[in-house]
């Protein structure tokens, strides 16, 4: 029986880069190797975003772009916790996530840019994912939550064919409204599947907060109508993320569908097409949000530990930095995709359209 009932949310690092002594020793413990990676991970997540942003005021990234400022904790932590034969049903703000799963930074730029290198062929959004499966990726569109539907049946067909794999799939707080939420979390409860699905609860769809979304303050809370395991975990905190991602992994492979609340904040707009620090945010709340940074927590917590220097922080940040732009000057040299692409893979055989 699942009670239904709100789950806590689990952290483990304060603000200050201290643990929580009681929950730092709960489930996975990471070596201090991969949380250097991880810190190095989220860093160059935040130098993309912001020059990804930068870029696309200047008019060189050719869609609507979605920054994902304050959730690198919840990109790194939760593709960490996968296998290299795990799959990845995304959405639209996991950049950092698709760092880690491996793919360069010059693909990245290329998509943003429309130029030849990009796996979509300039037919998506910026940040829409579509042609990536040689990182096992699968394919999304823009309509909010109907990815999950898929993401399910996919996971049915990898345990129909007697694989182990796990299918971790990522919604926003506002994409749990959707018919594609629920219908997804009633196939895979009723054959229990191996899906993990991720909320990313940033308080906000677009412009519309949570409380005016939900009734229940955790969103974990609608697993239990499922027959579904639901937990939360703090976004905002590498190692909380980290430790619940491994279990809802590890679970989802054995036993079938888990629900996970990441609990974070986006410090910038929706979208590039947004303004929330004059239409519905309080600047005030924006400042409290950013006291709890994934990147400075952890930093903060590897420097308190000496796992890194200042010195060494200062260099990550400056190769960070200059390995995005690097990128960006590469793809930025590359020819845009030409138009007849628009017609490449999309018919078995050759019709009229894409003759000379």
């Amino acid at each position: 029986m699942v009670e239904a009932r709100e789950p806590e949310v689990f952290t483990v690092l304060k603000p200050d880069g201290d643990v929580v002594e009681e929950n730092y020793g709960v489930g996975y413990k990471p070596s201090w190797e991969e949380l250097v990676s991880a810190y190095k991970y989220m860093v160059l997540g935040r130098a993309l975003d912001k020059y990804a942003l930068l870029y696309h005021r200047m008019g060189k990234v050719k869609s609507t772009y979605a920054p994902h400022e304050g959730h690198e904790a919840a990109d790194v932590g939760t593709a960490m916790a996968l296998r290299p034969e795990d799959w990845i049903a995304p959405y639209y703000r996991n950049l950092t996530l698709l760092l880690v799963r491996g793919v360069p930074l010059e693909v990245l730029w290329a998509k943003f840019m429309a130029k030849l290198g990009d796996p979509d062929k300039g037919r998506n959004l910026s940040v829409e994912w579509g042609g990536f499966r040689q990182w096992r990726l699968l394919s999304f569109g823009a309509p909010i939550g109907h990815h999950l539907i898929a993401a399910a049946g996919f996971a049915y067909g990898l345990r129909y064919r007697g694989g182990r794999e796990v299918v971790a799939a990522y919604v926003g707080d506002g994409g749990t409204s959707t018919n594609g939420f629920y219908s997804s979390l009633i196939f895979s409860s009723v054959f229990s599947l191996p899906v993990a699905i991720y909320i990313y609860n940033n308080g906000y769809a677009i412009s519309v907060p949570s409380s005016r979304q939900s009734k229940t303050k955790r969103l974990a809370t609608r697993a239990a109508g499922f027959g579904v395991l639901g937990i939360a975990a703090d976004g905002m905190d590498l190692l909380a993320t980290l430790k619940a991602a491994k279990f809802a992994v590890e679970y989802a492979r054995s036993n079938g569908p888990v629900l996970v609340e990441l609990v974070t904040y986006r410090f910038g707009p929706h979208t590039t097409a947004d303004d929330p620090q004059t239409k519905y945010r309080d600047r005030a709340e924006v400042e409290e949000a950013k006291s709890r940074d994934p990147v400075a927590r952890l930093e903060k917590f590897l420097l308190r530990n000496g796992l890194l220097s200042e010195g060494e922080v200062k260099s990550i940040w400056q190769e960070a930095e200059e390995r995005v732009k690097s990128a960006a000057k590469q793809a930025e040299s590359l020819p845009d995709v030409p138009p007849e692409e628009l017609y490449t893979d999309m018919f078995e055989e050759e019709v009229w359209i894409t003759r000379d």
